[in-house]
């Protein structure tokens, strides 16, 4: 039988008492919840719902800090160099987390490593997107959308929340498989390209449910797809892109609580059986369905998983489409 040092054995009991201690008092102090888009959008609005559920779990304080900046990037990296003590955490998502990792070129790399720079609590929900256009595009459905895309090349623009975003990559998808020319212009978070939609200075853009849908049912924006498998309850009469014409095409964006790589253990579970209680709230609930989202509950391996499946998927449809940073 094997015996550990003495030297050993005490150092193994000083890190589980360490992390025992930290956990108990944790946390000590009010917790920042870098969200890295603007407000306004279903980022936004959930890292709201749960913090706010989190702190009255806690009892302490979790605030949401907006640090939008390319594509996510900013506001992620700072979380990746935040303490590991549990008082800055992350609200991420597809986008910044494995989508912008693997889509620039040598030198373009984002500053830190999904897998290797967080520490993963849980995932949160997952939600489709929808297809809209502008009502100045004469097309009220999928096959007419992409017939008017393919006799005028390059004449047509899309929006999206900023190159390498989840938006970017759901348009690109579209148009590689559609095989489409259509002109891409980039913005820094949802919200601010809605606006530019509803004014006409796009055409057309693939955004998340809520976002669209005060503009949708008024007149000011068309839905002709959605991205998830089945059709939404929210919006009943608008087809899946398959059954609109586009076999196959399927997108989805989630969102995921994560830490600093090394926060103690303790903490990240704290954090993952809090997550999941606050889950089960029901304004919580209520405001994933109004997003049109599904709630995704899970443990931090179950992420971890997660994250390195996405980074390999992700990574085999970038380089099948040819995609390069513009």
């Amino acid at each position: 039988m094997t015996h550990l040092p003495l030297c050993g054995v005490l150092a193994v009991t000083v890190l589980v008492m360490t992390g025992h201690a930290a956990a108990q008092n944790y946390p000590r102090r009010p917790v920042t919840i870098v969200v890295p888009f603007p407000p306004g959008a279903a980022t936004d609005s959930f890292a709201r719902a749960a913090g706010k559920r989190i702190g009255e779990l806690m009892g302490q304080t979790f605030v949401i800090d907006n640090r939008a900046g390319a594509s996510g990037r900013i506001g992620t990296d700072q979380v990746a160099r935040a303490a590991p003590d549990g008082h800055t955490l992350l609200w991420g998502s597809s986008g910044p987390l494995v989508i912008s990792p693997i889509w620039g070129e040598k030198g373009d790399k984002v500053p830190y490593d999904t897998v290797r720079d967080f520490a993963p609590v849980s995932l949160f929900a997952k939600i489709p997107f929808l297809l809209v256009v502008h009502p100045s595009v004469p097309a009220t459905s999928l096959k007419q959308l992409i017939a008017i895309v393919r006799a005028q090349p390059g004449k047509l623009t899309y929006a999206s929340s900023g190159v390498g975003g989840t938006s970017h990559l759901a348009a690109e998808l579209f148009k590689s498989m559609a095989k489409l020319d259509v002109l891409h212009v980039p913005y820094k978070g949802t919200s601010l390209f809605a606006t530019e939609l509803i004014a006409g200075q796009v055409d057309m853009a693939f955004a998340g449910p809520t976002t669209v849908l005060p503009h949708v049912q008024p007149g000011r924006m068309r839905a002709l797809g959605i991205t998830s498998t089945v059709r939404s309850a929210l919006f009943a009469g608008v087809p899946t892109m398959t059954e609109a014409g586009l076999p196959g095409y399927e997108f989805t964006q989630w969102y995921a609580l994560l830490a600093p790589a090394k926060t103690p253990r303790d903490i990240v579970t704290a954090l993952n059986t809090t997550l999941l209680k606050a889950m089960d709230d029901a304004e919580v609930k209520r405001r994933v369905s109004v997003e049109g989202g599904a709630l995704s509950p899970g443990t931090p391996e179950e992420l971890t998983a997660f994250l390195r499946t996405e980074l390999e998927s992700n990574a085999k449809m970038i380089r099948a489409m040819g995609l390069k940073r513009e």
